[in-house]
């Protein structure tokens, strides 16, 4: 991921941009880094940032998808697996 991808990702409000240290930079949490892989799992499976935006406001609400409910499970939930597989090692 690009800083130029993140810093679309703060101007479109998908990721909070985070305060600097003494130095200037920028300092991500680990729920920060949590969110960026949200983030590109669910644009790269093609949902519109828009969309991720109210995905993610509704997750801080905790509110669940429509029709979700105990023991419920989405048709594409292996093939969301299997984009989590694809996006590799963790740095």
């Amino acid at each position: 991921m690009t800083i130029k991808t993140v810093r679309h990702y703060h101007q479109r409000g998908l990721l909070a941009e985070p305060p600097r240290d003494s130095s200037g930079y920028r300092r991500y949490s680990a729920q920060d880094a949590i969110d960026l892989v949200k983030i590109k799992t669910l644009a790269q499976a093609g949902v519109l940032l828009t969309r991720i935006n109210e995905l993610l406001a509704a997750e801080i609400r905790g509110q669940t998808a429509v029709g979700a409910g105990p023991g419920h499970r989405p048709a594409g939930q292996h093939a969301g697996r299997r984009v989590v597989a694809d996006l590799g090692p963790a740095y």
